[in-house]
């Protein structure tokens, strides 16, 4: 099969939309569109890595949970290597399974524009996926089986069943993966934890609506019936809230019956409700992926955090 080939490079003739110049350095520095950051900034996003950090930290933070106290610098250390690499490498992965469509929607992707060749990125995402799993396998049978699920979801994900109606399937995947690599690197893993399949299938639909809403439209035109392309613009943004919002009434209905701390929980709904509230306004409508990230993040420790020792 022949090897996409990027243009040549032109990130030093590429220049910023229309009015962006004007904007303070650290702004433009901070926005994807615009070329200031030059082939540095590039390949930082081209490995997407605000949710790469976000699951990370909540992966060490459900390990220290699973622990009752902070995990050694020898675990933290193996779970940092093993998550941070695996969610890069999904990233990359993304822009490069996504590289003909962005040359007509996305001009500014990194790949697209040459800024990161096709091939070092491809090599890159390679070097990433073997450091998460040897990471993982230093830690157990379990821990590696966790990881390989997450880490084939994403990859799955972004080499095609993005664009098919099976596309929430690798985001719950994910997401049940994610705590249970944490507890079975920290030796143990209560039966309350599957508890959190129906609870991340309700954070996986939400998310995934949430991340694919700016790009409906044009994954529309391009074909793809996934989800949230399914469900249109205005019932995926709904969706995206409603499912935040339902995952958090639910831990409410299980707290009970797992005994589990309403103190904690009490958290996670406050922080909820103020992303859900903030989703709403007219600047976060077309794109609440970050802030909804942000609760089903808080959610998700917290509900951890809540279950009995």
């Amino acid at each position: 099969m022949a090897t996409p080939q990027a243009p040549q490079s032109t990130s030093h003739r590429l220049r910023a939309p229309a009015g962006l110049e004007r904007r303070p350095a650290l702004v433009r520095v901070l926005d994807e569109r615009d070329p200031a950051g030059g082939r540095a900034k590039a390949a930082l996003f081209l490995t997407h890595p605000g949710p790469s950090l976000l699951v990370t930290a909540v992966t060490v933070g459900a390990a220290a949970i699973a622990l009752r106290g902070a995990p050694g610098w020898s675990l933290a250390l193996r779970l940092v290597l093993l998550m941070l690499p695996a969610q890069l490498c999904i990233g990359v992965a993304n822009d490069l399974a996504d590289m003909r469509a962005d040359r007509a929607a996305k001009p500014h992707k990194p790949l697209v524009r040459g800024a990161v060749p096709f091939l070092p990125a491809a090599m890159g995402a390679a070097v990433l996926a073997a450091v998460s799993l040897a990471a993982a396998a230093s830690l157990g049978a379990g821990v590696l089986l966790a990881t390989l699920v997450g880490l084939g979801a994403g990859l799955s994900y972004d080499f095609g069943l993005k664009r098919g109606r099976l596309s929430l399937l690798p985001w719950w995947l994910g997401f049940v993966a994610l705590p249970f690599c944490a507890y079975a690197a920290a030796g143990r893993v209560p039966r309350s934890l599957w508890w959190c399949l129906p609870l991340a299938a309700l954070l996986a639909l939400a998310l995934h609506c949430a991340n694919v809403l700016p790009d409906i439209e044009g994954d529309r035109r391009a074909g793809v019936v996934s989800v949230p392309v399914l469900l249109g613009a205005r019932r995926a943004f709904v969706v995206a809230v409603a499912g935040v919002v339902a995952c958090a009434a639910l831990t409410a209905v299980l707290a009970v019956p797992l005994h589990q701390s309403l103190a904690v929980l009490g958290v996670a709904w406050a922080v909820v409700a103020a992303c859900a509230g903030a989703a709403l306004t007219a600047p976060l409508r077309r794109a609440p992926f970050p802030v909804l990230a942000m609760a089903a993040a808080a959610l998700a420790i917290c509900w951890l955090a809540s279950l009995p020792a």
